[in-house]
Protein backbone atom coordinates (compact mmCIF):
# COMPACT_ATOMS: atom_id res chain seq x y z
CA UNK A 1 0.00 0.00 0.00
CA UNK A 2 2.65 2.29 0.72
CA UNK A 3 4.46 1.99 -2.44
CA UNK A 4 1.31 2.74 -4.34
CA UNK A 5 0.80 5.74 -2.81
CA UNK A 6 4.64 6.93 -3.25
CA UNK A 7 3.93 5.64 -6.64
CA UNK A 8 0.73 8.13 -6.56
CA UNK A 9 2.52 10.41 -5.09
CA UNK A 10 5.47 10.60 -8.06
CA UNK A 11 2.86 10.59 -10.47
CA UNK A 12 0.91 13.75 -9.23
CA UNK A 13 4.28 15.80 -8.94
CA UNK A 14 5.47 14.78 -12.47
CA UNK A 15 1.45 15.85 -13.29
CA UNK A 16 2.30 19.21 -11.61
CA UNK A 17 5.59 19.76 -13.45
CA UNK A 18 3.81 19.33 -16.35
CA UNK A 19 1.08 21.62 -16.09
CA UNK A 20 3.58 24.04 -14.78
CA UNK A 21 5.60 23.84 -18.20
CA UNK A 22 1.61 23.90 -20.40
CA UNK A 23 1.11 26.97 -18.35
CA UNK A 24 4.59 28.49 -19.39
CA UNK A 25 3.83 28.19 -23.12
CA UNK A 26 2.61 31.32 -23.81
CA UNK A 27 -0.16 31.48 -26.75
CA UNK A 28 1.98 34.40 -27.95
CA UNK A 29 4.54 31.72 -29.36
CA UNK A 30 1.86 30.28 -31.99
CA UNK A 31 0.71 33.79 -32.75
CA UNK A 32 4.50 34.41 -33.66
CA UNK A 33 4.71 31.73 -36.14
CA UNK A 34 1.11 32.73 -37.75
CA UNK A 35 1.83 36.81 -37.98
CA UNK A 36 4.25 38.44 -39.93
CA UNK A 37 5.62 41.52 -39.67
CA UNK A 38 2.99 43.11 -41.67
CA UNK A 39 0.34 42.87 -38.47
CA UNK A 40 3.21 44.68 -35.85
CA UNK A 41 3.19 47.97 -37.79
CA UNK A 42 -0.31 48.76 -37.81
CA UNK A 43 -0.54 46.75 -34.28
CA UNK A 44 1.69 49.60 -32.95
CA UNK A 45 0.52 51.96 -34.84
CA UNK A 46 -2.89 51.50 -32.91
CA UNK A 47 -1.32 51.75 -29.90
CA UNK A 48 0.62 54.84 -30.36
CA UNK A 49 -2.11 56.56 -31.79
CA UNK A 50 -4.64 54.76 -28.78
CA UNK A 51 -1.53 56.83 -26.28
CA UNK A 52 -1.92 59.90 -27.59
CA UNK A 53 -5.31 60.49 -27.74
CA UNK A 54 -5.09 59.92 -23.26
CA UNK A 55 -4.22 63.34 -22.86
CA UNK A 56 -7.37 64.73 -24.93
CA UNK A 57 -9.70 62.22 -23.32
CA UNK A 58 -8.63 63.19 -19.78
CA UNK A 59 -8.87 67.11 -20.46
CA UNK A 60 -12.45 66.39 -22.84
CA UNK A 61 -14.07 64.76 -20.12
CA UNK A 62 -12.99 67.04 -17.52
CA UNK A 63 -14.37 69.91 -19.70
CA UNK A 64 -17.39 68.43 -20.29
CA UNK A 65 -17.84 67.24 -16.78
CA UNK A 66 -17.88 70.95 -15.83
CA UNK A 67 -20.41 72.13 -18.76
CA UNK A 68 -22.80 69.13 -18.12
CA UNK A 69 -22.74 68.48 -14.61
CA UNK A 70 -23.95 71.20 -12.27
CA UNK A 71 -23.22 69.26 -9.36
CA UNK A 72 -19.94 68.73 -10.44
CA UNK A 73 -19.19 72.19 -11.59
CA UNK A 74 -20.38 73.11 -7.69
CA UNK A 75 -17.85 70.89 -6.12
CA UNK A 76 -15.06 72.34 -8.32
CA UNK A 77 -16.06 75.28 -7.13
CA UNK A 78 -17.43 75.85 -4.08
CA UNK A 79 -13.87 75.17 -2.38
CA UNK A 80 -12.59 78.40 -3.18
CA UNK A 81 -15.22 80.37 -0.65
CA UNK A 82 -13.20 78.40 2.20
CA UNK A 83 -9.61 79.58 0.70
CA UNK A 84 -8.10 82.31 2.63
CA UNK A 85 -6.75 83.95 -0.42
CA UNK A 86 -9.94 83.90 -2.05
CA UNK A 87 -11.91 84.94 0.64
CA UNK A 88 -9.45 87.96 0.64
CA UNK A 89 -9.40 89.42 -2.30
CA UNK A 90 -13.13 88.86 -2.48
CA UNK A 91 -13.43 91.04 0.49
CA UNK A 92 -10.84 93.55 -0.86
CA UNK A 93 -13.00 93.92 -4.16
CA UNK A 94 -16.28 94.02 -2.22
CA UNK A 95 -14.76 97.00 0.09
CA UNK A 96 -13.66 98.73 -3.05
CA UNK A 97 -17.21 98.33 -4.75
CA UNK A 98 -19.17 99.77 -2.05
CA UNK A 99 -16.46 102.73 -1.48
CA UNK A 100 -17.27 103.43 -4.98
CA UNK A 101 -20.64 103.80 -4.93
CA UNK A 102 -20.73 105.16 -1.45
CA UNK A 103 -18.33 108.19 -0.41
CA UNK A 104 -17.84 107.84 3.44
CA UNK A 105 -15.32 110.40 3.98
CA UNK A 106 -17.79 113.09 1.85
CA UNK A 107 -20.71 111.52 3.72
CA UNK A 108 -18.88 111.83 7.39
CA UNK A 109 -17.89 115.56 6.41
CA UNK A 110 -20.87 116.79 5.51
CA UNK A 111 -22.23 115.46 8.40
CA UNK A 112 -19.76 117.53 10.91
CA UNK A 113 -20.07 120.54 8.53
CA UNK A 114 -23.08 120.51 9.12
CA UNK A 115 -22.46 120.27 13.50
CA UNK A 116 -19.95 123.07 12.89
CA UNK A 117 -22.80 124.92 11.65
CA UNK A 118 -24.42 125.03 14.82
CA UNK A 119 -23.89 128.27 17.63
CA UNK A 120 -20.99 126.18 19.15
CA UNK A 121 -17.78 127.82 20.98
CA UNK A 122 -14.29 127.82 19.46
CA UNK A 123 -12.90 124.46 21.94
CA UNK A 124 -16.08 122.06 20.40
CA UNK A 125 -15.39 123.05 16.91
CA UNK A 126 -11.87 122.07 17.21
CA UNK A 127 -12.70 118.85 19.44
CA UNK A 128 -15.09 118.23 16.23
CA UNK A 129 -12.13 119.07 13.38
CA UNK A 130 -10.00 116.59 15.44
CA UNK A 131 -12.65 113.49 15.54
CA UNK A 132 -13.66 113.59 12.07
CA UNK A 133 -10.45 111.73 10.68
CA UNK A 134 -11.02 108.74 13.35
CA UNK A 135 -14.79 108.71 12.69
CA UNK A 136 -14.26 108.32 9.04
CA UNK A 137 -11.65 105.57 10.15
CA UNK A 138 -14.24 104.08 12.34
CA UNK A 139 -16.44 104.04 9.30
CA UNK A 140 -14.49 103.00 7.10
CA UNK A 141 -13.37 99.77 9.43
CA UNK A 142 -16.30 98.81 10.17
CA UNK A 143 -17.66 98.33 6.73
CA UNK A 144 -14.20 96.13 6.04
CA UNK A 145 -15.04 94.77 9.12
CA UNK A 146 -18.67 93.55 8.45
CA UNK A 147 -17.38 92.59 4.84
CA UNK A 148 -14.30 90.10 6.29
CA UNK A 149 -16.49 88.58 8.51
CA UNK A 150 -18.93 87.72 5.86
CA UNK A 151 -16.52 85.94 3.56
CA UNK A 152 -15.44 84.07 6.35
CA UNK A 153 -18.91 83.21 7.54
CA UNK A 154 -20.97 80.02 6.62
CA UNK A 155 -23.62 82.25 4.73
CA UNK A 156 -20.90 83.28 2.34
CA UNK A 157 -19.97 80.01 1.50
CA UNK A 158 -23.78 78.75 1.13
CA UNK A 159 -24.14 81.59 -0.98
CA UNK A 160 -21.39 81.20 -3.19
CA UNK A 161 -22.57 77.44 -3.58
CA UNK A 162 -26.20 78.75 -4.47
CA UNK A 163 -24.59 81.38 -6.79
CA UNK A 164 -22.33 78.49 -8.09
CA UNK A 165 -25.36 75.96 -8.76
CA UNK A 166 -27.88 78.83 -10.00
CA UNK A 167 -25.36 80.08 -12.65
CA UNK A 168 -24.81 76.54 -13.88
CA UNK A 169 -28.23 75.89 -15.00
CA UNK A 170 -27.64 79.47 -17.22
CA UNK A 171 -24.48 77.93 -18.17
CA UNK A 172 -25.59 78.23 -22.07
CA UNK A 173 -26.37 81.84 -20.88
CA UNK A 174 -22.96 82.36 -19.89
CA UNK A 175 -21.28 80.83 -22.65
CA UNK A 176 -23.48 83.14 -25.10
CA UNK A 177 -22.08 86.30 -22.78
CA UNK A 178 -25.29 86.83 -20.74
CA UNK A 179 -24.17 88.73 -17.56
CA UNK A 180 -27.19 88.02 -15.21
CA UNK A 181 -25.12 84.90 -14.85
CA UNK A 182 -23.81 84.14 -11.72
CA UNK A 183 -20.70 83.23 -13.64
CA UNK A 184 -20.14 85.23 -16.47
CA UNK A 185 -17.90 84.46 -19.89
CA UNK A 186 -16.69 87.62 -21.36
CA UNK A 187 -15.79 88.17 -25.26
CA UNK A 188 -11.98 88.24 -24.33
CA UNK A 189 -12.49 84.43 -22.65
CA UNK A 190 -12.64 86.12 -19.21
CA UNK A 191 -14.44 84.24 -16.38
CA UNK A 192 -15.24 85.36 -13.32
CA UNK A 193 -17.86 85.76 -10.17
CA UNK A 194 -20.51 88.33 -10.32
CA UNK A 195 -19.86 90.70 -6.92
CA UNK A 196 -23.89 92.03 -6.77
CA UNK A 197 -25.40 89.76 -4.78
CA UNK A 198 -22.28 89.70 -2.15
CA UNK A 199 -22.32 93.79 -2.18
CA UNK A 200 -26.18 93.33 -1.77
CA UNK A 201 -26.09 91.04 1.36
CA UNK A 202 -23.08 93.18 2.89
CA UNK A 203 -25.32 96.43 2.30
CA UNK A 204 -28.21 94.50 4.59
CA UNK A 205 -25.68 93.70 6.72
CA UNK A 206 -24.40 97.20 7.54
CA UNK A 207 -28.26 98.78 7.53
CA UNK A 208 -29.05 96.25 10.86
CA UNK A 209 -25.81 97.58 12.48
CA UNK A 210 -27.11 101.19 12.49
CA UNK A 211 -25.21 102.70 9.20
CA UNK A 212 -28.73 103.63 7.30
CA UNK A 213 -26.69 105.79 4.98
CA UNK A 214 -25.81 102.51 3.19
CA UNK A 215 -29.00 102.18 2.28
CA UNK A 216 -27.59 104.21 -0.43
CA UNK A 217 -25.78 101.41 -2.07
CA UNK A 218 -26.87 100.88 -5.38
CA UNK A 219 -26.89 97.45 -7.33
CA UNK A 220 -23.80 96.63 -8.53
CA UNK A 221 -22.94 94.90 -11.99
CA UNK A 222 -19.11 93.96 -11.22
CA UNK A 223 -17.31 91.02 -11.76
CA UNK A 224 -14.03 89.23 -10.04
CA UNK A 225 -12.32 87.67 -13.04
CA UNK A 226 -11.14 84.32 -11.69
CA UNK A 227 -9.78 83.43 -15.04
CA UNK A 228 -8.69 83.82 -18.87
CA UNK A 229 -8.81 81.46 -21.54
CA UNK A 230 -9.55 81.54 -25.49
CA UNK A 231 -10.95 77.92 -24.91
CA UNK A 232 -13.79 79.92 -22.80
CA UNK A 233 -14.26 82.07 -26.08
CA UNK A 234 -14.24 78.68 -28.55
CA UNK A 235 -16.43 76.77 -26.09
CA UNK A 236 -19.41 79.30 -26.91
CA UNK A 237 -19.13 77.67 -30.55
CA UNK A 238 -17.93 74.20 -29.76
CA UNK A 239 -20.34 73.24 -27.08
CA UNK A 240 -21.81 70.10 -29.03
CA UNK A 241 -18.37 69.11 -30.22
CA UNK A 242 -17.35 68.74 -26.62
CA UNK A 243 -20.34 66.54 -25.73
CA UNK A 244 -19.71 64.59 -28.97
CA UNK A 245 -16.19 64.35 -28.19
CA UNK A 246 -16.40 63.45 -24.87
CA UNK A 247 -18.30 60.72 -25.00
CA UNK A 248 -16.94 58.83 -28.07
CA UNK A 249 -13.18 59.93 -27.66
CA UNK A 250 -12.98 57.22 -24.37
CA UNK A 251 -14.28 54.80 -26.65
CA UNK A 252 -12.06 55.54 -29.43
CA UNK A 253 -8.93 55.34 -27.18
CA UNK A 254 -10.22 51.81 -26.45
CA UNK A 255 -11.12 50.62 -29.11
CA UNK A 256 -7.24 51.62 -30.97
CA UNK A 257 -5.61 50.40 -27.94
CA UNK A 258 -7.51 46.75 -27.99
CA UNK A 259 -7.21 46.04 -31.94
CA UNK A 260 -3.57 46.88 -31.65
CA UNK A 261 -3.47 43.85 -28.94
CA UNK A 262 -5.25 41.80 -30.89
CA UNK A 263 -3.23 42.41 -34.03
CA UNK A 264 0.38 42.48 -32.39
CA UNK A 265 2.52 39.21 -32.66
CA UNK A 266 3.18 39.07 -28.77
CA UNK A 267 -0.11 40.08 -27.30
CA UNK A 268 1.61 39.74 -23.73
CA UNK A 269 3.85 42.18 -24.76
CA UNK A 270 1.94 44.73 -26.74
CA UNK A 271 -0.53 44.79 -23.49
CA UNK A 272 2.30 45.57 -21.27
CA UNK A 273 3.68 48.56 -23.84
CA UNK A 274 0.58 49.61 -24.14
CA UNK A 275 -0.23 50.14 -20.57
CA UNK A 276 3.43 51.83 -20.06
CA UNK A 277 2.59 54.04 -23.03
CA UNK A 278 -0.86 54.74 -21.58
CA UNK A 279 1.26 55.16 -18.01
CA UNK A 280 3.72 57.98 -19.63
CA UNK A 281 1.11 59.49 -21.34
CA UNK A 282 -0.76 60.39 -17.91
CA UNK A 283 2.35 61.41 -16.32
CA UNK A 284 2.50 64.03 -19.11
CA UNK A 285 -0.85 65.49 -18.90
CA UNK A 286 0.26 65.62 -15.31
CA UNK A 287 3.26 67.49 -16.39
CA UNK A 288 1.10 69.77 -18.94
CA UNK A 289 -0.75 70.79 -15.98
CA UNK A 290 1.90 71.76 -14.08
CA UNK A 291 3.28 73.65 -16.69
CA UNK A 292 -0.24 75.19 -17.46
CA UNK A 293 -0.25 76.56 -13.54
CA UNK A 294 2.77 78.47 -14.46
CA UNK A 295 1.06 80.51 -17.33
CA UNK A 296 -2.18 80.72 -15.80
CA UNK A 297 -0.93 82.05 -12.66
CA UNK A 298 0.98 84.44 -14.82
CA UNK A 299 -1.74 85.77 -17.23
CA UNK A 300 -4.09 86.32 -14.07
CA UNK A 301 -1.60 88.03 -11.43
CA UNK A 302 -1.09 90.51 -10.25
CA UNK A 303 -3.58 92.46 -12.66
CA UNK A 304 -6.38 90.21 -11.81
CA UNK A 305 -5.90 88.51 -8.44
CA UNK A 306 -2.88 88.38 -6.37
CA UNK A 307 -0.70 85.32 -6.72
CA UNK A 308 -1.97 82.90 -3.82
CA UNK A 309 -5.27 83.80 -4.85
CA UNK A 310 -4.62 82.64 -8.75
CA UNK A 311 -2.49 79.56 -7.87
CA UNK A 312 -5.90 78.26 -5.29
CA UNK A 313 -8.07 79.17 -8.13
CA UNK A 314 -6.13 77.03 -10.94
CA UNK A 315 -5.45 74.23 -8.16
CA UNK A 316 -9.21 73.52 -8.00
CA UNK A 317 -10.38 74.40 -11.34
CA UNK A 318 -7.62 71.13 -12.65
CA UNK A 319 -7.80 69.16 -9.82
CA UNK A 320 -10.21 66.69 -11.39
CA UNK A 321 -8.01 66.63 -14.46
CA UNK A 322 -5.15 66.23 -12.21
CA UNK A 323 -6.74 63.43 -9.84
CA UNK A 324 -7.87 61.44 -12.69
CA UNK A 325 -4.27 61.51 -14.67
CA UNK A 326 -2.79 60.35 -11.15
CA UNK A 327 -5.79 57.21 -11.39
CA UNK A 328 -5.34 56.78 -14.97
CA UNK A 329 -1.19 56.34 -14.21
CA UNK A 330 -1.69 53.77 -11.47
CA UNK A 331 -4.12 51.84 -13.49
CA UNK A 332 -2.00 51.62 -16.73
CA UNK A 333 1.06 50.77 -14.32
CA UNK A 334 -0.84 47.96 -12.33
CA UNK A 335 -1.76 46.43 -16.03
CA UNK A 336 1.38 46.87 -17.34
CA UNK A 337 2.36 44.61 -14.23
CA UNK A 338 -0.10 42.32 -15.06
CA UNK A 339 0.53 41.71 -18.66
CA UNK A 340 4.21 41.04 -17.84
CA UNK A 341 3.30 38.87 -15.32
CA UNK A 342 1.35 36.68 -17.94
CA UNK A 343 3.85 37.07 -20.61
CA UNK A 344 6.51 34.79 -22.32
CA UNK A 345 9.57 36.28 -20.83
CA UNK A 346 11.70 34.05 -18.31
CA UNK A 347 11.43 35.61 -15.64
CA UNK A 348 7.79 35.70 -15.83
CA UNK A 349 7.21 32.30 -16.36
CA UNK A 350 9.63 31.04 -13.77
CA UNK A 351 7.30 33.61 -11.18
CA UNK A 352 4.03 31.41 -12.49
CA UNK A 353 6.07 28.44 -12.21
CA UNK A 354 6.62 29.16 -8.63
CA UNK A 355 3.12 30.30 -7.83
CA UNK A 356 1.63 27.31 -9.08
CA UNK A 357 4.38 24.99 -7.26
CA UNK A 358 3.30 26.90 -4.29
CA UNK A 359 -0.50 26.22 -5.00
CA UNK A 360 -0.03 23.11 -5.18
CA UNK A 361 2.12 22.41 -2.52
CA UNK A 362 -0.46 24.26 -0.23
CA UNK A 363 -3.25 21.28 -2.18
CA UNK A 364 -1.16 19.13 -0.98
CA UNK A 365 -1.01 20.29 2.65
CA UNK A 366 -4.88 20.28 2.58
CA UNK A 367 -4.75 16.50 1.38
CA UNK A 368 -2.93 15.36 3.90
CA UNK A 369 -4.93 17.00 6.63
CA UNK A 370 -8.21 15.86 5.20
CA UNK A 371 -9.41 18.99 4.08
CA UNK A 372 -9.41 18.74 0.20
CA UNK A 373 -11.78 19.95 -2.06
CA UNK A 374 -12.31 16.95 -3.94
CA UNK A 375 -14.91 17.14 -6.84
CA UNK A 376 -15.65 20.81 -6.24
CA UNK A 377 -11.90 21.83 -7.31
CA UNK A 378 -12.18 19.67 -9.87
CA UNK A 379 -15.10 21.74 -11.17
CA UNK A 380 -13.33 24.55 -10.48
CA UNK A 381 -10.53 23.55 -12.80
CA UNK A 382 -12.75 22.94 -15.26
CA UNK A 383 -14.00 26.59 -15.53
CA UNK A 384 -11.07 28.39 -14.17
CA UNK A 385 -10.61 30.30 -17.62
CA UNK A 386 -14.86 31.34 -17.22
CA UNK A 387 -14.05 32.27 -13.41
CA UNK A 388 -10.95 34.52 -14.52
CA UNK A 389 -12.34 36.40 -16.71
CA UNK A 390 -15.40 36.78 -14.75
CA UNK A 391 -12.76 38.42 -11.72
CA UNK A 392 -11.03 40.14 -14.75
CA UNK A 393 -14.35 41.86 -15.65
CA UNK A 394 -15.79 42.29 -12.41
CA UNK A 395 -12.96 43.98 -11.53
CA UNK A 396 -13.02 46.52 -14.71
CA UNK A 397 -16.34 47.30 -13.33
CA UNK A 398 -15.73 48.08 -10.28
CA UNK A 399 -12.91 50.33 -11.86
CA UNK A 400 -14.87 51.80 -14.49
CA UNK A 401 -17.67 53.18 -12.04
CA UNK A 402 -15.86 54.87 -9.80
CA UNK A 403 -16.76 57.97 -9.22
CA UNK A 404 -14.34 59.66 -8.77
CA UNK A 405 -11.72 57.55 -9.58
CA UNK A 406 -9.25 57.35 -6.91
CA UNK A 407 -5.63 55.64 -6.89
CA UNK A 408 -6.21 53.67 -3.75
CA UNK A 409 -9.73 52.34 -5.95
CA UNK A 410 -7.31 51.05 -8.56
CA UNK A 411 -4.78 49.28 -6.50
CA UNK A 412 -7.14 47.78 -3.74
CA UNK A 413 -9.41 46.46 -6.53
CA UNK A 414 -6.41 44.80 -8.17
CA UNK A 415 -5.33 43.34 -5.30
CA UNK A 416 -8.45 42.07 -4.53
CA UNK A 417 -8.90 40.58 -7.98
CA UNK A 418 -4.95 38.69 -7.51
CA UNK A 419 -6.34 37.39 -4.30
CA UNK A 420 -9.64 36.20 -5.49
CA UNK A 421 -7.54 34.38 -8.59
CA UNK A 422 -4.69 33.35 -5.72
CA UNK A 423 -6.97 31.71 -3.80
CA UNK A 424 -9.23 29.87 -6.88
CA UNK A 425 -5.84 28.44 -7.84
CA UNK A 426 -5.32 26.66 -4.08
CA UNK A 427 -8.84 25.32 -4.53
CA UNK A 428 -8.79 24.15 -7.72
CA UNK A 429 -7.48 20.51 -8.74
CA UNK A 430 -5.95 19.70 -11.72
CA UNK A 431 -5.38 16.29 -10.93
CA UNK A 432 -8.75 15.58 -10.29
CA UNK A 433 -10.06 17.71 -13.44
CA UNK A 434 -11.00 14.02 -15.08
CA UNK A 435 -11.40 11.47 -12.34
CA UNK A 436 -10.56 11.23 -8.56
CA UNK A 437 -7.35 10.54 -7.29
CA UNK A 438 -5.86 12.12 -10.78
CA UNK A 439 -7.05 9.10 -13.10
CA UNK A 440 -8.75 9.23 -15.72
CA UNK A 441 -11.71 6.23 -16.01
CA UNK A 442 -10.89 3.90 -18.00
CA UNK A 443 -7.13 4.16 -17.57
CA UNK A 444 -4.23 4.62 -15.41
CA UNK A 445 -2.63 7.40 -17.03
CA UNK A 446 -2.92 10.30 -14.25
CA UNK A 447 -0.38 12.02 -16.36
CA UNK A 448 -2.94 12.62 -19.27
CA UNK A 449 -5.33 14.41 -16.83
CA UNK A 450 -2.84 16.91 -16.19
CA UNK A 451 -2.72 17.90 -20.28
CA UNK A 452 -6.33 17.69 -20.21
Amino acid sequence: MTTTEDELAALRAENERLRIRLAGQDSDDMTVHRRGWGWAIPSAALIVVGALLVPVVVITTWAQREVTSTEAFVATFAPLARDRAVQTLVADRTVGAIEDQLDVAGLTGALFDGIRGLDLPPRAKTALSALEAPATAGIQDLVSGTVDRFVASDQFADLWKQLLRTGHTQMVASLSGDRRAAVAIGADGSIGIQLGPVVAEVKERLVDRGLTFAERIPAVDRTIVIATSDAAVRAQTGYTLLQVSAVWLPWLLVACIAVGVVMARRRARALTLAAVGVALAMLATLAGIGIGRVFAVRALAPDLMPRNAARAVYDTVVAFAAHAAVAGAVLAACVALVAWFAGSSDTARRLRSLAVRGAGALRRRGDALGIGTGRVGAQLYRGRVVIRTLVALGAATVIVLGRPLEPALVVWTLVGALVLVAVLEVLQRPDGARGDAGVSPGTDDPVGSAAH
